[in-house]
C-alpha cells in the first residue's frame, strides 16, 4: 500500500512539474524569438510615453495631476493589451500542430492538459512580464511629471493590465487548442474580439428596443437590470466594472458609471461587483475548457 502510495505521489509530482516544464520553454522560446523584448519596449512606451501626453499638451489652466495621467492612460491599455494578448496566445498550440512538433511534444512524457496549461501559462508569463516592466518604468515617469501619485491607484490598473491580459491569452489558446490551423485560429480570435469588444454593445440595446422601441444610450435614461447583466457578458465590460473597483478615477466625473448609477430601482445581487469577477472567470475557463476538449479528441497527423 505504501508503495502504490508513493507511486501515486509521484505521479502527481510529476504532473505538476509537466505543465511547468513547458511553460517555461514557451517562455524561453517568446525570449530567443525576441516577442518579449518587443513587448517590453511596447509596453514600456505605451505606459510611460501615453501617460506623459496630458503633461506636455497642458497650456493654460491648472497643471494635470496623477489622475489626469493615469486616468489618460485607461483607454490605451484596455484596447492594446487585449490585442496583445490575442496575438501572443492564438499560435500557441495550432503553430506546433501546422508543424509537426507536436507529435515530438507529446511523445515525451506530456499529456494533452500539460500542453494546454503550460502554454497558457507561458504566453501568460510573456504578456505579464512586459507589463510588469512597463509599469515600473513608468511609474518614474509619473512620479516626475504629476504630483499626488497614488500608489493603490497606480496598483490597481497594474492589476487590471495583468488580469486582462490574462483573460484574452487564455481565450486565444483556448481557440488555438481548437483548430488545425492557423488561419482558422486567426478567423477564431478576431470574431470573437470583434463580436464581444466591438459590437456586443449593440446587444443589449437592440433587445431595449424591440421591447420600448426606444434606445437607452439616446435617451440617457437608466436601464433595467437585465439591460445590464448582458452588457456585462462581454469580457472588457466585466473588466470594467472590476476596474471600477480597483481604480477610483475611472469615468468621467460628469458622468456616474457605477451600477447605482446607470440601473433603474435597487442594484440586483447579481449585478454586484463579485458577479463581474465570475464572469471574468469563466472568460478565462471556459474557452481553456472547450479548447482542451477539442484538442484531446483531435486526431495528430
Amino acid at each position: 500500500m505504501s508503495g502504490a502510495h508513493d507511486t501515486s505521489r509521484a505521479e502527481s509530482g510529476r504532473r505538476y512539474t509537466n505543465w511547468i516544464a513547458i511553460a517555461r520553454k514557451d517562455f524561453a522560446d517568446a525570449a530567443r524569438a525576441k516577442m518579449l523584448w518587443a513587448l517590453t519596449a511596447l509596453l514600456i512606451l505605451l505606459v510611460a510615453g501615453v501617460s506623459a501626453i496630458p503633461y506636455l499638451l497642458h497650456s493654460d489652466g491648472p497643471a494635470p495631476e496623477f489622475a489626469d495621467a493615469v486616468g489618460f492612460l485607461f483607454q490605451p491599455i484596455g484596447m492594446l493589451v487585449p490585442i496583445i494578448g490575442l496575438i501572443v496566445g492564438y499560435q500557441a498550440i495550432v503553430k506546433e500542430r501546422e508543424s509537426g512538433s507536436i507529435r515530438f511534444l507529446l511523445g515525451l512524457p506530456f499529456t494533452r492538459l500539460d500542453v494546454v496549461l503550460g502554454k497558457v501559462a507561458g504566453r501568460a508569463g510573456v504578456v505579464a512580464l512586459p507589463t510588469v516592466i512597463g509599469f515600473l518604468v513608468g511609474s518614474v515617469v509619473i512620479a516626475a511629471l504629476y504630483d499626488g501619485f497614488v500608489v493603490s491607484d497606480y496598483l490597481g490598473l497594474l492589476a487590471f493590465s495583468l488580469i486582462m491580459g490574462l483573460v484574452y491569452v487564455a481565450i486565444a489558446v483556448g481557440v488555438s487548442a481548437s483548430v488545425n490551423s492557423r488561419a482558422k485560429a486567426v478567423a477564431g480570435v478576431l470574431g470573437i474580439f470583434v463580436v464581444f469588444d466591438f459590437l456586443w454593445s449593440f446587444v443589449p440595446s437592440v433587445i431595449y428596443w424591440v421591447f420600448e422601441r426606444e434606445v437607452p444610450l439616446f435617451t440617457g435614461e437608466p436601464v433595467p437590470a437585465w439591460y445590464l447583466l448582458v452588457e456585462r457578458l462581454s469580457p472588457g465590460q466585466a473588466l470594467s466594472v472590476i476596474a471600477l473597483d480597483l481604480i477610483d478615477f475611472v469615468g468621467s466625473e460628469d458622468v456616474d458609471m457605477t451600477t447605482a448609477g446607470r440601473i433603474a430601482g435597487d442594484v440586483p445581487f447579481y449585478l454586484e461587483t463579485w458577479g463581474a469577477w465570475v464572469i471574468v472567470l469563466a472568460w478565462i475557463v471556459v474557452p481553456l475548457v472547450i479548447g482542451y476538449y477539442r484538442f484531446e479528441r483531435a486526431i495528430i497527423s
